[in-house]
């Protein structure tokens, strides 16, 4: 069911784009070069969400804060609640420091319909990115930039590993760039527009650039500089009214109202409040510690080591996770990509047209946050945009030489690098994506459902054989095998221990094993689970067990 609701919502984007395109066709010139123009665009759409759905149910395997998040929208569909026991929460326990819940909300009426999956919890991403690229192509046609600028701004967002990677996880990290984009596209087209027309499209604007402020803790430390940005160039350049002022302070106050409270509960209360059902729970731990430098001892020595790291992160492209980024593409095709957006940016500097400035101004408001946060792909989500503009600009910029051919060239190149990253990504890198410290397979679910058809009332996990991260082991398999948040409380090592939201030994009917650890082996209804690779040698006492097994998997049990 999941799977074909997938493949209805990957066809629908393609529909409205057909359709979006076609009106322009009606409205336009309608010559032989406009056709091919729009033929052209329609193509790179077609290839951008098709690229960004297929496979969505096996790959990139399962990461662990999508494990986390996913659970939770689970438990708020079913239980109206989170794993912690708060109601509606404005943030998640997660960890005991996070994640945000604004992906959780957005990704709820899947969930509820189609249960916890790998599809139903990427869904919303995969929908928000497919918005994303169509506003991205409405805008562009809005704005009447010239057929070779906006093709080829459209091709880098199309061919982006960055934007590809991150349309296919269900990550909060990964919502508020999309918001940005839309509200920077919505500014870009109301500045076009007169009267309450173009107040809605502000009022818009403001009010998804407030919405951030829930999908990233990292964002804001990046808002209150756009926002301060944005209103400097508004007023230098008289495009806004004394109404239109209020108006939009007023959407910007009213939108970030439960945001300030939660602020108010972790920095001031300093305990969980809830209003009218909706919970401000006191986080448990800061998630700014591990995100940033700001609260380290020696500022100035982490300062210049997070310079250091981000030398070689823009030089590989690569911050060793494995779900951010492929070995040889990095997120932005590494130099090539920097090479070609440093060509943007000298272009953009001599345009000044409102999409230049306002990208330029976006990505200079971003910089102090990544020189203040560890440097990992997700941490620099709120600057990709404005590169994949100036990269676009870039390979624009190589038309104005002599001939074409240096344009057609570059164009080349970049779309058999994108063929070669696509096809590495479903192949070639597959086993490592599926199954290492952050991600785990798809198989484990197959695994654990033969467990509950066998009717086992406890399975013992050997987590010393598993790959994944040891004490959250966990968080994978409540995904996968998904109890009702008060089961989960009453089942953890510290039953509904309000100073911690996790469980290391226990969870439900699993019990996860120290290494060497003596069990009881003569008991009926009990499965053994363990990783391919064991060394099953000595554990000699599942020799009258019946076994499972798959791709990654042995699960032993006796029924």
């Amino acid at each position: 069911m999941a799977v074909v609701v997938l493949y209805a919502v990957m066809l629908g984007f393609v529909g409205v784009g057909a359709a979006f395109l076609s009106r322009v066709w009606k409205q336009g010139e309608q010559n032989k070069k406009q056709k091919e123009f729009l033929q052209l665009l329609f193509f790179l759409f077609v290839v951008g969400i098709i690229t960004r759905y297929i496979n969505i149910d096996q790959l990139p395997g399962l990461q662990i804060d999508e494990a986390m998040s996913g659970y939770d929208t689970w438990a708020l569909a079913n239980y109206g609640t989170d794993s912690a026991l708060n109601s509606w929460p404005i943030y998640l326990i997660g960890y005991g420091t996070g994640p945000s819940a604004f992906y959780t909300y957005l990704s709820l009426p899947f969930v509820k319909v189609l249960g916890l999956s790998l599809v139903s919890t990427r869904l919303a991403m995969l929908f928000l990115s497919s918005v994303t690229i169509l506003v991205v192509l409405w805008m562009l046609l809005k704005l009447n930039l010239s057929e070779k600028l906006t093709l080829s701004i459209f091709f880098m967002l199309i061919i982006s590993p960055w934007h590809l990677l991150i349309s296919r996880i269900g990550l909060d990290a990964n919502v508020a760039p999309h918001l940005l984009l839309i509200a920077v596209c919505l500014i870009l087209v109301g500045m076009n527009e007169r009267g309450k027309r173009q107040t809605i499209f502000y009022s818009s604007a403001i009010c998804l650039i407030g919405l951030t402020s829930y999908a990233y803790l990292a964002t804001w430390y990046f808002l209150p500089l756009f926002l301060l940005f944005l209103l400097g160039y508004f007023l230098k350049n008289r495009l806004l009214r004394s109404k239109q002022v209020i108006c939009l302070m007023s959407v910007l106050f009213i939108t970030i109202i439960p945001i300030v409270i939660f602020a108010y509960v972790q920095y001031v209360r300093h305990e969980t409040l809830t209003i009218f059902g909706i919970t401000f729970a006191k986080m448990i731990g800061s998630q700014s510690e591990g995100q940033t430098i700001l609260f380290q001892k020696d500022i100035w020595g982490a300062f210049l080591g997070n310079l250091q790291r981000i030398l070689g992160f823009l030089l590989s492209g690569r911050d060793g996770l494995i779900f951010s980024s492929i070995q040889g593409f990095g997120f932005m095709y590494n130099l090539a990509g920097l090479l070609l957006a440093s060509l943007g940016w000298s272009k953009m500097r001599q345009e000044k047209s409102p999409l230049t400035q306002l990208t330029i101004g976006w990505f200079l408001c971003s910089l102090p946050l990544i020189l203040i946060i560890v440097p990992v792909v997700h941490h620099w989500n709120v600057m990709m945009f404005p590169i994949i503009i100036m990269m676009g600009y870039g390979l624009s910029s190589l038309w104005s030489t002599e001939t074409k051919r240096v344009f057609q060239t570059a164009f080349a190149f970049f779309s058999v690098l994108f063929v070669f990253y696509v096809y590495t990504y479903n192949s070639v890198y597959k086993e490592e994506q599926q199954d290492s410290t952050y991600m785990a397979p798809i198989t484990l679910e197959e695994t654990l459902a033969v467990g509950n058809e066998k009717k086992l009332e406890r399975i013992y996990i050997d987590r010393t054989s598993l790959k994944q991260l040891q004490d959250l082991t966990f968080i994978f398999i409540r995904f996968f095998d998904p109890i009702s948040p008060e089961s989960y409380q009453a089942s953890r090592d510290a039953p509904y221990d309000k100073n911690s939201n996790m469980t290391y030994r226990y969870y439900g009917k699993y019990t996860f094993l120290e290494e060497d650890e003596k069990i009881e082996t003569d008991k009926a209804s009990v499965g053994y689970l363990y990783h391919k690779g064991t060394d099953l040698s000595k554990k000699t006492f599942l020799k009258d067990f019946a076994v499972f097994e798959n791709a990654d998997f042995f699960l032993f049990y006796k029924e």
